[in-house]
């Protein structure tokens, strides 16, 4: 009987003891579900780094390299490439010069780059100082995004540095910088309404040498 007394007594409690652990399992699975559920591409722990690469598509062929500067740029006069990708939040973006008449600017940079790094806060000043050409669409490519290197991510970077422009960010292979041949950072392209290429460069430009830069270019249309 005293056997028996125990098994009784010890059933109840090893009953009680499995249906806490089955309460416990079953609420870190509710948890656990339901933080994958809310989730999105841009959550610090679940895409952070995918979403700093976007997938892009390029159409029409891409330009050549600028070289040094030694040589006339053979792009000049080109049909540029059009781009479809997204912004670092995955909203698609269109960038086909040319298609509405108005000029563009593509200024591809690398968070990275300490030239970039100066060469922002220039762009941010050209446009609080309210000198941006009223017709001329700018966008700010992300491009050659590294983990490995300072400013990580570029899409806070680019946001600390109060970037005033439309941003797009460059898929993990630069397929938007190959198709424009930029081959060093800050690479600026400028197209002309009908989106021929009409100036690239290459490099850091001081404020009043970018106005010129734009100036000079826009006077090719």
């Amino acid at each position: 009987m005293a056997l028996n007394s125990r098994q009784k007594n010890t059933a109840p409690g090893n009953t009680m003891l499995w249906i806490i652990i089955g309460v416990v399992v079953l609420g870190a699975a509710a948890i656990a579900i339901g933080m994958s559920a809310g989730k999105g591409s841009g959550d610090p722990d679940n895409g952070t780094v995918a979403a700093e690469y976007q997938p892009v598509t390029v159409s029409n062929p891409a330009l050549p390299p600028l070289g040094d500067g030694t040589s006339a740029d053979a792009a000049i006069g080109q049909q540029a490439p059009a781009l479809q990708g997204a912004n670092f939040a995955g909203n698609a973006m269109s960038i086909a010069p040319g298609s509405n008449g108005n000029p563009t600017m593509l200024v591809f940079l690398a968070h990275w780059c300490p030239h970039c790094n100066r060469e922002v806060p220039r762009l941010v000043q050209w446009y609080e100082e309210g000198s941006v050409p009223q017709d001329l669409r700018v966008v700010g490519i992300a491009t050659a995004s590294r983990n490995d290197q300072a400013y990580w991510p570029p899409s806070e970077w680019i946001t600390n540095l109060k970037w005033p422009f439309e941003v797009m960010a460059d898929s993990e292979t630069g397929q938007a910088a190959a198709a424009y041949g930029v081959d060093g950072f800050p690479f600026i392209a400028i197209m002309n309404g009908q989106g021929k290429v009409v100036a690239r460069t290459s490099g850091e430009l001081e404020l009043a040498d970018l106005k010129k830069f734009v100036s000079d270019a826009l006077a090719k249309n």
